[in-house]
């Protein structure tokens, strides 16, 4: 009896077609080693956390939430929630309005900037001309650089952010 498998998560994607089949555990232990890929910075975005069916129920798309995965809130008032006052913090606060209230997977450079621009409470013109020190220090902290000006929050500053602006 033959056993075909396909999973594909976020970028990864495996898939088995063999005669040897594949028992319970043998899936669960091909689970585990995939969700262990989500821990590389490049992978991490893709998927893990913006996958619905892996946030909790409060912060899943739908609860709150209009065409993102967070409440539907201006940058301004991200920033203003998320206190920010430096480069790096106004950086973060357009992160999260592009990705937990607009639900974007990743975002450009360019976006980021054009959200930062649009917190004008809290962004002033040096933060444009700063952004490449500004996202220096933010990748492998709180950002993830999927490829060549492409970003994402990490796992860990999504879940922190989704909280803080629930």
């Amino acid at each position: 009896m033959a056993a075909k498998v396909r999973i594909k998560a976020g970028p990864v994607e495996f898939e088995y077609e063999g005669e040897t089949e594949l028992a319970v555990v043998d899936i669960k232990d091909l689970f585990s080693h995939i969700e262990t890929l989500f821990k590389v910075p490049v992978l991490a975005e893709g998927g893990e956390v913006h996958n619905p069916a892996t946030l909790p129920a409060a912060q899943a798309p739908g609860n709150g939430a209009v065409n993102g995965g967070g409440p539907k809130l201006h940058v301004n008032s991200v920033a203003q929630k998320l206190k920010a006052k430096t480069g790096p913090e106004v950086a973060v606060a357009a992160a999260a309005t592009l990705q937990i209230c607009e639900g974007k997977q990743t975002f450009s450079r360019t976006e980021l900037l054009d959200m930062m621009k649009k917190a004008t409470m809290h962004y002033n013109a040096n933060m444009s001309g700063n952004l490449t020190k500004i996202l220096a220090n933010l990748v492998g902290s709180k950002l993830n650089q999927i490829s060549d000006g492409v970003y994402s929050l990490t796992s860990e500053e999504y879940q922190k952010l989704a909280t803080q602006l629930a």
